[in-house]
């Protein structure tokens, strides 16, 4: 059975700006930014199947952002599939 909770945070004028920023990039409001990094934390800290998942998604976002992977343009990243396909074709 899901329980609904509410939350205050009272944040300085210079943090709501920075969350929001942040927030903005995801294409979030604040509220729902907040709410998800929440929720990201607790089932990361659960030690569920899911929060093994997000911690799995999250170590893959880290490693692709290391690599520069994050700045690909749409038309790069589907030659990289499809070169990873063709390799993964060959060996099968």
């Amino acid at each position: 059975m899901a329980r609904e909770l509410t939350i205050q945070i009272r944040l300085t004028k210079e943090e709501h700006d920075t969350i929001a920023a942040q927030a903005g990039r995801e294409g979030l409001g604040v509220g729902t930014y907040l709410r998800a990094l929440a929720l990201r934390n607790a089932f990361e800290s659960s030690g569920t199947p899911r929060g093994r998942a997000f911690s799995a998604l999250r170590r893959a976002q880290e490693r692709a952002k290391a690599r520069g992977l994050d700045r690909l343009s749409a038309k790069e990243i589907d030659a990289e599939i499809k070169a990873a396909r063709a390799t993964r074709g060959r060996r099968g």
